[in-house]
């Protein structure tokens, strides 16, 4: 017979999960909108053609780490072989360096895909719900502000916004098999 394999299923408490979301939700509008400094210096050094952006990274790399020569206090000039080894090393270096751009672009974009995939979810919940959410984390209004732009009560947006985040909650748990389990 064949043999099928589970997908492993993370548990965590609700409590755990509403602290996961709300830092997710915090941190939304940033994500959704903005690429780091180095994506888009990567992602510019990616449009160039291959020997120009090797060269590009190059220099960069060659600005922030080259081996800069100081004055030898012992008097003896350096070997050919140690001046072999500092290249093979700044070498080595700087495939580490593009490797870690890379890295860094990735971790980016899926940063930012995963923000988009959470304000996607949110947007789904029926209204008012998916609107409260919107204004409070994405657009990041006071909840003053808030509680003006949809013409309810203080008291009213916060229940309302409790419910919301429970429902966020169960909707995102589902989307990333998460099992919610009591807190204690």
């Amino acid at each position: 017979m064949m043999e099928l394999y589970k997908e492993e299923k993370t548990v965590v408490t609700k409590r755990e999960l509403r602290s996961m979301l709300l830092t997710r939700l915090n941190s939304l509008q940033t994500d959704v909108n903005t690429v780091p400094e180095k994506a888009k210096c990567y992602l510019t050094e990616l449009r160039k053609t291959r020997n120009d952006k090797r060269k590009a990274l190059m220099d960069i790399y060659a600005e922030e780490y080259a081996p800069a020569k100081v004055t030898d206090f012992s008097g003896l000039p350096k070997k050919e072989g140690d001046m072999t080894g500092e290249m093979l090393d700044f070498s080595n270096g700087f495939d580490n360096y593009i490797a870690s751009l890379e890295k860094e672009y990735l971790d980016a974009k899926k940063q930012r895909k995963e923000a988009i995939r959470l304000l996607t979810l949110m947007l789904s919940l029926k209204q008012p719900y998916s609107r409260i959410l919107y204004l409070r984390y994405y657009k990041r209004l006071s909840p003053e502000d808030a509680c003006f732009e949809m013409h309810i009560a203080r008291s009213t947006l916060f229940r309302k916004q409790s419910t919301a985040l429970s429902q966020l909650m169960e909707l995102f748990a589902e989307c990333n098999g998460i099992i919610m389990k009591p807190d204690k």
